[in-house]
């Protein structure tokens, strides 16, 4: 996955991006997050995928007031703060290669979310057909659980039918490429697959593979 990261994030080694409220500590054998991250109040965009991350501390999203994109892909989450319910500026939030069972009621509370990436994750609640629809049926669902009101049905939005604010297209043309370079990776996995073995030049394994639109 280093192609894609280095790509998107355009630093490699480095931690911290010019502007500074980037931090990028992707594949570092992290298992916890430390106090220091968690005092760098400004931080917009955090980067941990591929560590062996197996909970955020239940003040993370109070801590990071400031987030807007969070990649934690391919760790070892089980779960979510409920915290994050009092988030007001999170919109992209990557959990994809994680053992995520059940996403919190809370989560449904995030307005600011647009993008929301669960592939490989074996969510349980909300159910398989709930996630299916979307990003606003999953949100709808898990208000509704806090209430115990029924879920109605509701029909399949896609990411790209969703009316979004030109202060959000940052933020969905990052999404989006992330989704095409991932899409892009594993059709070529796949190539080399049918061709006895041979690797497509210029691609390397992608453990994360396509993420699941909502």
């Amino acid at each position: 996955m280093s192609e894609l990261h280095l790509s998107l994030d355009g630093e490699e080694g480095a931690e911290k991006s010019a502007s500074a409220d980037m931090l990028y500590m992707s594949r570092r054998a992290l298992r916890n997050i430390s106090a220091s991250v968690l005092n760098m109040t400004h931080l917009k965009s955090l980067y941990l995928e591929g560590n062996e991350i197996s909970s955020l501390p239940e003040r993370f999203f109070s801590s990071l007031s400031s987030l807007v994109w969070l990649d934690v892909r391919n760790n070892r989450l089980t779960g979510l703060p409920a915290s994050i319910g009092q988030h007001r500026c999170l919109k992209t939030l990557l959990l994809e290669g994680n053992p995520i069972s059940a996403l919190p009621p809370e989560l449904g509370h995030v307005i600011t979310l647009k993008a929301l990436s669960l592939r490989k994750c074996p969510l349980t609640f909300p159910p398989q057909d709930v996630v299916g629809r979307g990003l606003p049926a999953i949100l709808h669902y898990l208000r509704a659980s806090q209430l115990g009101e029924e879920f109605p049905v509701v029909e399949k939005l896609r990411l790209s039918e969703l009316d979004q604010s030109e202060e959000d297209e940052p933020e969905i043309r990052r999404f989006q490429e992330l989704r095409r370079r991932m899409i892009q990776m594993e059709r070529a996995e796949l190539g080399s697959a049918g061709d006895g073995g041979t690797r497509t030049p210029g691609f390397r394994s992608c453990r994360a593979g396509s993420h699941h639109e909502t």
